[in-house]
């Protein structure tokens, strides 16, 4: 670690006080622990030679701003959590944190989007079956198969009594399916690190 001069020094701080501020979703202890490895990583990066106003520059750019850094960090913090979840809403609202990250975020939300929302269809026509029982079913017809409310002259309902159990069972299906493929997904994720390293070069800490 480095001795910085004043200026670099106020920046520092006015950098690593806005990084606290944005953690705020994150408990003190862990923050504190954050704000201290980025003071680390920081000084670890700014050479105490000439020109440590450029190095620090430097440093900030790849760093990025502190909301965009506590941002990446919390849902670093997220996707760790819902690798080992089965709740359908974290996973859901991680995977859609994560879709703003890149493409293979993007993916696992359109996996959790497409099977989330069948089971949640399956389950509002289990439930209203008993209220419509003319009208919700699975239909076949001229134009093929169709699940939901339909008009029954022009079809024939396949499942009959059986509707309620068949379809449960479907929901859960796809709920408990698109649940696993989500923790596989993120689990899989690649481990890059939030913040970018410094290298090195003949033993000093370089950008």
């Amino acid at each position: 670690m480095t001795s910085l001069a004043p200026l670099t020094d106020n920046r520092v701080e006015s950098y690593l006080s806005r990084l606290s501020a944005a953690l705020d979703s994150v408990g003190p202890e862990e923050r504190d622990e954050i704000v201290r490895e980025i003071r680390a990583h920081i000084l670890d990066s700014v050479p105490s030679a000439t020109g440590p106003d450029i190095a620090l520059d430097r440093v900030l750019r790849l760093l990025g701003t502190p909301e965009g850094l506590a941002d990446r960090y919390t849902t670093e913090r997220l996707l760790t959590r819902a690798s080992h979840s089965l709740s359908p809403w974290l996973l859901l609202r991680t995977s859609w944190r994560w879709a703003k990250m890149g493409i293979k975020g993007t993916i696992t939300f359109l996996v959790a989007l497409f099977g989330y929302t069948i089971a949640l269809a399956l389950t509002v026509s289990v439930f209203l079956k008993p209220f419509m029982p003319s009208k919700i079913g699975l239909w076949i017809g001229s134009d093929g198969l169709n699940l939901g409310v339909a008009q029954p002259e022009r079809r024939h309902e396949l499942l009959g009594h059986w509707f309620v159990p068949v379809i449960a069972v479907a929901a859960f299906a796809f709920a408990v399916g698109t649940t696993q493929a989500l923790r596989w997904l993120i689990g899989r994720r690649s481990s890059s690190p939030v913040y970018p390293m410094p290298a090195r070069d003949s033993g000093r800490a370089q950008v």
